[in-house]
């Protein structure tokens, strides 16, 4: 618990709560294994498998308070939180601030995940270089075959079948739909579908879920897709599959873009320490009052006003390999609860997770919250009402 307050304060600076319930656990009475309070989640697939983790920890350590996640993707888990029919909504794609005022909810960040490009190709058993110019020409139809010379170029050495690629899309209104379309929108000016969480994908089939898509793709020879990095131990455990090293949308550090988008980058693996640097670059501006923020579209006018000038996609020579697939974790809860006292334990849970959860991030292939992001989230949790 001091480390965790030490992070805090540090990051923040000692002018604000620790929070209502921080640290703090129930005595409820409930039997052993029995629930006396439930607080419902559902939305993004991605988080999922994180709050399956968190769950049971968290119900260890406060008995009779139980977290029931469900997996239905982040446009379910927006709509839910809208309506009121849940808790907690589970979302990789914030709500703008207007949007959430409009709704009485706030955006309350609690992990940092990444995205995995995965493929299955036979023959072909090593990481692939791909970049984000690369990517949208195949959604979007402009690359057709796995041997197309932009991917060629991209991959010297390797001998690329000449296969037509299959490429996958979700087909529920997700998360991660938000964070790979926002990552061809930055990418290939030719780019015409825009960013979001539903797409009218020209052309390959869809899947619901990331379990969905890892199941799909594996019976799909030559096929393409995207999928949250907390399924990688299902992609490694599928001989069929294999995920792609991301080219650096800079060829160096002074900001000079590779021409023709292939062929003259950084390509670099999705590990904890890249996905960290990408992270560290995107959040290094951030600022007060909301932490609604896109790690890939950072740079973008519009996008987001707490991020100048800084896409998630961009080296330094303080951070030169930056995994540029990356995201913060949302969940949404309400500002208006129809019962305080219920309201108490969601954000005692979600205090509970920002505090402690980070020693469990790994176990999802996830990262722990910058010490600034935590702060911010515990003067949102402050504001909300809950019964003493």
């Amino acid at each position: 618990m001091a480390v965790a307050v030490v992070l805090l304060v540090v990051g923040i600076g000692a002018g604000y709560a620790l929070g209502k319930y921080y640290g703090g656990s129930s005595s409820t009475g409930a039997s052993a294994g029995g629930c006396t309070t439930t607080i419902s989640e559902t939305g993004s697939s991605l988080i999922y498998p994180y709050l399956q983790i968190l769950s049971p920890n968290y119900t260890a350590e406060n008995p009779g308070i139980c977290v029931s996640p469900a997996s239905t993707g982040s446009g379910t888990g927006i709509s839910s939180a809208e309506s009121g029919l849940v808790d907690i909504g589970g979302t990789d794609a914030y709500l703008l601030p207007s949007t959430a005022s409009q709704y009485n909810l706030i955006n309350v960040p609690i992990a940092i995940s990444a995205q995995l490009i995965v493929y299955n190709l036979p023959g072909i058993t090593q990481h692939l270089n791909l970049n984000g110019t690369i990517l949208a020409m195949i959604y979007q139809g402009a690359i057709t075959t796995w041997n197309n010379p932009l991917i060629q170029a991209a991959n010297p050495g390797v001998t690329l079948p000449s296969n037509t690629i299959v490429p996958l899309h979700r087909s529920d209104g997700s998360g991660d739909t938000f964070m790979f379309s926002s990552l061809c929108y930055l990418s290939w000016s030719g780019w015409t579908h825009s960013y979001g969480t539903t797409i009218s994908w020209p052309i390959g089939p869809g899947a619901e879920g990331n379990s969905g898509m890892v199941t799909t793709l594996s019976s799909t020879p030559y096929g393409i897709a995207y999928i949250g990095i907390s399924y990688l131990s299902e992609i490694q455990a599928d001989a069929h599959l294999q995920y792609a090293a991301l080219g650096d949308q800079n060829a160096n550090f002074d900001g000079q873009v590779a021409s023709g988008g292939a062929g003259q980058q950084n390509y670099i693996m999705p590990t904890p320490q890249n996905i960290s640097e990408d992270a560290n670059l995107a959040l290094n501006n951030l600022q007060p009052p909301s932490v609604a923020i896109s790690l890939i579209l950072g740079g973008v006018p519009g996008a987001t006003d707490l991020v100048l000038g800084h896409g998630g996609t961009n080296a330094t020579s303080a951070d030169p390999t930056p995994y540029g697939d990356t995201n913060l974790e949302y969940t949404l809860i309400s500002t208006h609860p129809k019962s305080s006292a219920h309201q108490k334990w969601v954000v005692n849970f979600l205090e509970w997770a920002l505090t402690y959860g980070g020693t469990y991030a790994s176990q999802a292939n996830f990262l722990p919250l910058t010490a600034e992001v935590i702060g911010y989230d515990m003067l949102a949790l402050n504001a909300v009402p809950v019964s003493a």
